[in-house]
């Protein structure tokens, strides 16, 4: 990829706020940035965005931002909710699966059901016709299992350096 480092961020929101007043869309949003860039746009922008797409699962919950989009009415997309088949491995967590064992599920479908129930929409893919019918089969977790997850994961980690680098891609780790 080549990156032009003399276009800005908010050069280019200008252009996405252009094609919105000519019709050619109706709806712009941000991918993969910082709570920092988020606040640039918000306060720069005649068109806040409509939403934020970032890696965003157990391990790398981004609650400033979240907290930040739901006070500017803006949706937070949450990319790799299942951690994206990563080392540490987020469905292997023991937080995840005790619950997992607990309320009768996946771990997968905890980690789904805790990103929906913190109000983030997400985006997340599978190859088995298996596992797309699990994706969809969550059930509302208990509120003692949401604080098992908000308060006893102590993991950190981005899977994707993309914020970090400007470079996309999901980094392996330990390999």
């Amino acid at each position: 990829m080549i990156y032009d480092r003399s276009v800005k961020l908010l050069d280019t929101w200008g252009a996405l706020e252009e094609l919105v007043d000519e019709g050619k869309c109706k709806a712009i949003g941000l991918s993969d940035v910082s709570l920092e860039k988020v606040k640039e746009i918000v306060e720069a922008a005649t068109i806040k965005p409509a939403v934020v797409h970032v890696e965003s699962h157990p391990y790398l919950p981004e609650w400033d931002l979240l907290d930040y989009c739901r006070k500017n009415g803006i949706v937070l997309q949450a990319f790799a909710p299942l951690g994206h088949s990563s080392e540490p491995n987020l469905l292997a967590d023991p937080v995840i699966t005790a619950i997992a064992n607990r309320v009768g599920k996946t771990p997968a479908q905890v980690a789904l059901a805790w990103a929906i129930q913190r109000g983030t929409a997400l985006l997340t893919t599978t190859k088995t016709p298996s596992r797309l019918r699990e994706n969809f089969d969550v059930s509302t977790l208990p509120e003692d299992a949401m604080r098992e997850i908000n308060d006893g994961i102590k993991t950190r980690i981005r899977f994707n350096a993309v914020v970090e680098t400007g470079v996309p891609g999901f980094i392996p780790r330990g390999k």
